[in-house]
């Protein structure tokens, strides 16, 4: 298959209505069935994720990159061009108008030569690596149309831009392998690689995906709701929820994203190395200041983990609070009533310890059984340092990715994930950072505005995602930028009212930002409207 059908699909759903972005896809994947071997690279080409999240990958490709290569076989300013702050997607597709160089032999781009290639890029490190992914990106270029540079661009960026999530590829694979939709989100929170997925469906093997140990599993929602009684409750501290795996010798922790952070918790990762029992472990990684008992906040926690020298001694004594277990020696017990699972945690950590701890221990649970005493609980945690408390059916099971019916969340804040569509930057001393931020919730198929927030992000961080907004520029008036809706930003408020046909937030604060989402990946506006006054 050549690259020009992947490139001529992208720009088709990129330019179609939500609504029909799935048929569009899964008419192209119809025909990929008839093209051995090249199912899941087509779908992850299509959704613009070419490994599985837990790999140890990095494309490590940025605008600069981009422009190296495109320099090397083009006449085009693609530094003045930039400069203007187009997108490198746009910038490619111009730049490819007018080649300077032009193979010797004119073969057409394979789909999957493009797909190795551009994964081959996510292999190289160390000396001459930069070198070489130029190389493989002007190799690339040098055979590729002005529309297939786009998407390679965007891809190499890990972004194609056509609003082709999740959600819409699981429709998409629904209808073209006659699939129940719901069989495949079950399947894909068990293993959460599309590309996978879609092959195992197509082998009629989907009931047979299950939780693995050392791959990580989507961690299980909680909504707010009615306290489910009687009901086991748990505190949760300001942290960072993650997934620990141990199998034989073998220990990994995954973050929330699935990102493998094993190395940066080196030591907590040799403590429950010593543990008898394999395991998954779906828990929460919390921080204690070594001078105090006093409990770090989640974006420390955040910083922790993302720290560029591992060896340097830090202030933070990081520990794990351990809420469930998805797997007991080789046995995924997933479908175990909660009360049980709980008694094989306990099995393998012993008793909950009393914070600050070091390593990993069970979190502390208090059975109940009427409503007020919820009520008391939970004002007992938040004096305690509590940001919110877990309400958990005893007879509950776990459901990797979704939520289960009666397990719930309670917390006196309120919080959202919103999309980033416009950014206002400083001036004076904060010029070239960002001041304050536009945020959207998700409304059917488009994004609603529902105002700005400012406070929340270090400068570390402000500077960090400044760099990553440039790429997504659509627009600009005097003050504000227009972005393309690719970054999440989670938002923590106090509550919100109607202003007229404008929503107000109370009190927002940015909790963190993730990368590469997608306008579904956004909160419905149907829970904003429940939190309104």
């Amino acid at each position: 298959m050549r690259y020009s059908r992947i490139a001529s699909v992208l720009q088709e759903i990129a330019l179609a209505p939500r609504s029909s972005k799935a048929d569009i896809a899964a008419d192209f994947l119809a025909d990929v069935l008839d093209e051995p071997g090249m199912l899941c690279p087509a779908v992850r080409l299509l959704i613009g994720e070419l490994w599985p999240p837990w790999e140890n990958r990095v494309m490590g490709v940025g605008p600069e990159t981009l422009a190296a290569a495109l320099a090397e076989v083009s006449d085009f300013d693609v530094t003045a061009q930039r400069k203007e702050g187009s997108e490198m997607g746009l910038v490619a597709e111009m730049a490819l108008q007018q080649k300077g160089q032009h193979p010797l032999v004119r073969e057409p781009l394979e789909a999957l030569s493009t797909y190795d290639g551009l994964r081959r890029i996510s292999g190289l490190k160390g000396y001459e690596s930069e070198q070489r992914k130029v190389a493989i990106l002007r190799g690339l270029f040098l055979v590729a149309t002005p529309l297939e540079g786009k998407f390679i661009a965007r891809t190499a960026l890990r972004g194609n831009q056509v609003g082709m999530g999740t959600r819409t590829m699981i429709a998409a694979l629904s209808s073209v392998l006659h699939c129940d939709q719901g069989a495949i989100r079950r399947a894909y929170g068990m293993m959460p690689d599309l590309g996978g997925i879609a092959e195992q469906a197509l082998k009629g093997d989907l009931n047979g995906v299950s939780i693995q140990t050392l791959v990580p599993a989507r961690p299980m929602l909680f909504f707010r709701g009615e306290p489910p009684l009687p009901g086991a409750y748990l505190p949760r501290y300001p942290g960072l929820r993650i997934q620990v795996h141990k199998k034989g010798n073998a220990v990994l922790i995954f973050s929330s994203q699935l990102r493998d952070i094993t190395l940066a918790l080196n030591g907590l990762s040799r403590q429950i190395g010593e543990l008898d029992a394999d395991f998954v472990i779906d828990a929460d990684l919390i921080g204690f200041y070594s001078s105090a008992a006093k409990k770090c906040s989640q974006a420390e926690m955040l910083r922790y983990i993302n720290r560029r020298r591992l060896s340097r001694k830090s202030s933070i004594r990081p520990a794990l609070l351990a809420y469930d277990l998805l797997i007991h020696g080789d046995r995924d017990i997933c479908s175990m009533p909660y009360q049980d699972r709980r008694v094989r945690l306990l099995s393998i950590l012993g008793p909950p310890q009393a914070l600050p701890f070091s390593g990993i221990s069970a979190a502390s649970e208090t059975v109940l059984t009427e409503k007020s005493s919820v009520e008391d609980f939970f004002g007992q945690a938040v004096k305690f340092g509590a940001r919110s408390i877990l309400g958990r059916d005893l007879l509950g099971t776990y459901c990797p990715g979704e939520a289960a019916p009666r397990d719930v969340i309670i917390h006196s804040e309120h919080r959202l994930s919103l999309m980033l569509v416009r950014v206002k930057w400083g001036r004076g001393k904060r010029e070239g950072l960002p001041e304050r931020y536009q945020v959207a919730v998700r409304s059917g198929e488009q994004l609603e505005q529902v105002g700005w927030v400012s406070h929340g992000l270090s400068k570390k961080d402000q500077m960090e995602l400044s760099s990553m907004l440039l790429p997504l520029m659509n627009g600009e008036d005097d003050e504000t930028v227009v972005l393309a809706a690719q970054i999440r930003l989670m938002i923590r408020f106090r509550g919100a009212h109607k202003r007229g046909d404008e929503f107000v937030l109370l009190g927002p604060v940015i909790e963190g930002y993730r990368l590469h989402s997608s306008v579904e990946d956004a909160d419905d506006l149907s829970l904003l409207e429940n939190i309104c006054i």
